[in-house]
């Protein structure tokens, strides 16, 4: 399977336009179940990106310490609470995209919200997409415990990725293509590795020019959650979906960089950024 290189250019046609008439429940409605203790952030700007990206609704389900500053940061985004995971499969109604994992740790909440959300998946036609810390999880839950869902996305960093192989990082990084191949076909998944040119294993193979190393920033990973979750979820491809993504994810930080520089571009600058590029 031979790469293909990926730039702003490659996706412009593709990205998602307004119907003239129309109203939010064309645009998608998304998931977003993260922010364990101490972590609120990550989830709280994954549901900002998904929302600032052009998804319709945006529900934020999350520890209850995080539903005030996600209302007061962005009141727009639906926000609840969930402890014991009472009721947890009646917020997966009308869903069309889930993005789990953004701000978990090594918790039992984290384990539990996991594992529910997969079995709430399981018999949906739902994308799922897992990313950061529910990656650690997964790389540990035996599989045949759990049924992954067919539309499933994996985003790891080489070190989620290194864990997902049970190999170091050292080799990933000198293997990014075949390990985001051993990925995807180990999950059954759609795979974006991230990195200094983030690899695509889809239906192809993608390598992305846009971006560099001012994207090494805390939240980069939580928007680029938000954003792939806001493309899938207006009816678009899984694959040209991550493409769109990652595309304009890099190209909002070349931009950046173009202007600014390299160092001290914030994750909130970036959606700002990312909304600006996709009205382009």
């Amino acid at each position: 399977m031979l790469e293909n290189s990926l730039t702003y250019k490659d996706i412009r046609k593709i990205l998602p336009k307004r119907l003239k008439n129309s109203h939010k429940g064309n645009y998608g409605r998304i998931l977003v179940i993260g922010g364990d203790t101490g972590m609120g952030g990550a989830a709280i700007l994954t549901s900002e990106s998904a929302l600032m990206s052009g998804a319709g609704l945006v529900t934020l389900l999350t520890k209850e310490e995080n539903l005030t500053p996600s209302l007061i940061r962005t009141p727009e985004v639906m926000a609840f609470s969930t402890s014991k995971f009472e009721n947890f499969h009646s917020y997966f109604k009308e869903i069309d995209t889930v993005v789990c994992g953004v701000g978990f740790g090594a918790s039992d909440w984290s384990e539990e919200a996991l594992i529910r959300t997969i079995e709430c998946c399981e018999n949906r036609s739902l994308n799922l997409i897992i990313d950061a810390g529910a990656l650690r999880l997964l790389a540990n839950i035996k599989a045949k415990e759990i049924k992954l869902p067919k539309n499933l996305i994996l985003t790891p960093h080489p070190g989620e990725a290194a864990e997902l192989l049970k190999k170091d990082v050292d080799y990933i990084q000198s293997n990014r293509i075949n390990c985001a191949k051993m990925i995807g076909k180990k999950f059954n998944a759609h795979v974006i590795l991230k990195g200094y040119q983030t690899i695509i294993f889809s239906n192809r193979i993608y390598k992305s020019l846009e971006g560099g190393p001012e994207l090494a920033i805390p939240g980069s990973g939580d928007v680029l959650a938000g954003l792939v979750s806001a493309m899938v979820s207006q009816n678009i491809s899984i694959e040209d979906a991550c493409r769109i993504g990652v595309a304009v994810h890099g190209k909002a930080g070349s931009n950046f960089k173009d202007e600014i520089g390299e160092i001290g571009l914030k994750s909130t600058e970036l959606i700002q950024n990312i909304r600006k590029i996709i009205n382009l």
